[in-house]
């Protein structure tokens, strides 16, 4: 059977002797924002994950008399091992490279919530505050702030689904028509209500910060039964309802 929760399979084997969290945010300080990409990205193609992200976990919906079922990250792209990882904020670019690479899709608006509806670990939003300025996309805000997170999944299985704690670089329809943005959306609240409305027009595609997180969905799901490709539901006039609150659109571009 398809769902074995084993698409983590598809990731490369991480070395033991790849860099850990910590060790990759010190290599990092002072690095520029385009070349730290291009060394998140090198991590991420040689497959240094934590072994827990790689045992996704399934999302059951129902349509009506349809049923879907797809495959989600427990939480977001982390560099590093089970006992020293960092989650990772990078460009939709990069993002986009490492779906394609992993055969995975950035999720909508609409599956940021499912999602989240779904999550057993529920966690608060923890924004930094001022200054809100270019310091935010510094490399030592990412290991600081994810401390911040570690805090709260003490006593908790950090396998579980998480949520809450970043926003999301997510697919949007209108990133069709204004080309060259990120789109983010999410830090859903314990109340439900995100801090962050969807947004796609503020800032560029080379911009992430300390808050952005990259939650990857597999690309195949199950439709009554059947392996479907995700983009295709997407794009499908009755069944994109699954997948998001728009009309239907083909995503598989975005961010290319």
């Amino acid at each position: 059977m398809f769902f074995n929760k084993s698409v983590g399979n598809l990731i490369p084997l991480r070395n033991e002797n790849s860099l850990t969290g910590s060790q990759f945010i010190e290599n990092n300080l002072n690095i520029k924002n385009n070349i730290r990409d291009q060394n998140i990205l090198n991590e991420f193609l040689i497959g240094n994950i934590p072994d827990f992200l790689r045992q996704f976990k399934v999302i059951n919906l129902t349509l009506q008399n349809d049923n879907l079922s797809y495959l989600v990250m427990s939480d977001y792209l982390s560099i590093g091992c089970d006992s020293d990882y960092v989650r990772m904020p990078m460009s939709p670019l990069t993002a986009k490279i490492i779906a394609d690479k992993y055969d995975c899709i950035l999720p909508t608006k609409y599956m940021v919530d499912t999602i989240w509806e779904n999550s057993i670990n529920k966690l608060q939003p923890k924004p930094w505050g001022p200054p809100f300025d270019h310091s935010m996309s510094d490399t030592y805000r990412y290991g600081i702030h994810n401390e911040t997170i570690n805090k709260q999944l003490i006593n908790k299985d950090k396998s579980q689904l998480t949520s809450g704690h970043k926003k999301d670089v997510v697919i949007n329809s209108n990133l069709l028509f204004v080309k060259n943005k990120v789109c983010i959306y999410g830090w859903i609240q314990p109340s439900g209500i995100p801090i962050q409305d969807e947004n796609c027009s503020s800032h560029d595609q080379y911009y992430h910060d300390y808050s952005h997180g990259i939650r990857l969905i597999a690309k195949d799901m199950m439709l009554n039964n059947n392996l479907v490709n995700a983009y295709d539901i997407l794009n499908h006039k009755h069944y994109y309802k699954f997948l998001t609150n728009q009309q239907p659109y083909n995503g598989q571009y975005i961010y290319t």
